[in-house]
């Protein structure tokens, strides 16, 4: 997990050094940790605290960086989307029948004509208030140009993976990253007695299960908790008890792991932010 994270921060790097603010290696790390750290109280609030404690140390725009993260969470789903389509060739038996359940079906229930009709004109609707804003608020950007530079920024931060150096090897520490995810899945599944027997494409889906929980928006992960006894009972045959308590387990894992190791990296983080004046 924590070769995962510092895969994670040093991947940052190369999202903001196009755009001409390059992060320190091992402040990014520290300050990717102190996001999980927050992440337990608040769910999504990691993220933005990450960047502020980057804009912090490396002077750059928070807006840049807050869209470098963006993007990040883009080419995330990507790579969860990959790791769907090998889960369902390593493991088509059991979680085919999870995927028709609980997203193909939903979703074609959902993709319904009226559904359409309302989306299309929510989309119009939404593009009309808009246009109708910036017309009536070009004086004001004008007066108000921070809000312009901001937008700028956010944008440029978003753009930043379109302008990599090494875009193959970018994409290389976001394969390791996931492969780092799904080894540390399959050691906790063989950590207890009652996952013990399951293999390595038993991670795949476990990784699965944990990014469906992620989705949901908890905090302290507990939406992990229940996608995973969910999926242990529907994909796999587990019983209700040995399915919660694996989850449970998992969740105290992650937890604790985020709480310890997230505490004593933004504890380092405010002890860097200390000496880079003396550096300086």
């Amino acid at each position: 997990m924590i070769l995962s994270h510092w895969l994670r921060g040093y991947r940052w790097n190369m999202l903001t050094a196009p755009a001409g603010y390059p992060l320190n290696a091992k402040r990014s790390f520290l300050a990717v940790m102190s996001g999980y750290l927050i992440n337990v109280a608040t769910s999504r609030g990691g993220e933005v605290v990450r960047c502020a404690l980057a804009s912090k140390s490396e002077k750059a725009p928070v807006a840049l960086l807050i869209g470098t993260v963006v993007t990040e969470r883009l080419v995330d789903m990507l790579m969860l989307l990959l790791v769907c389509v090998t889960g369902l060739l390593v493991e088509f038996d059991h979680i085919y029948s999870f995927f028709q359940s609980f997203v193909l079906v939903p979703a074609a229930k959902a993709a319904t004509t009226s559904n359409l009709l309302i989306l299309l004109a929510l989309i119009a609707l939404l593009w009309f208030v808009l246009r109708m804003r910036k017309k009536s608020a070009a004086k004001k950007e004008a007066a108000q140009g921070g809000i312009a530079a901001i937008v700028s920024r956010f944008s440029a931060g978003l753009k930043s993976v379109f302008t990599l150096e090494k875009p193959l090897y970018f994409l290389f520490l976001s394969a390791a990253i996931w492969f780092c995810y799904m080894l540390s899945g399959y050691c906790l599944l063989q950590s207890l007695q009652i996952t013990a027997h399951m293999h390595f494409g038993s991670a795949i889906s476990l990784l699965i299960f944990s990014a469906v929980g992620i989705a949901i928006p908890l905090p302290a992960g507990a939406g992990v908790w229940g996608a995973i006894s969910f999926g242990l009972t529907t994909v796999y045959g587990f019983n209700a008890g040995d399915a919660e308590t694996f989850g449970i387990f998992n969740l105290a894992y992650q937890n604790l792991f985020s709480m310890l190791v997230g505490g004593i990296c933004y504890l380092l983080y405010m002890v860097e932010l200390r000496n880079i004046p003396a550096e300086s």
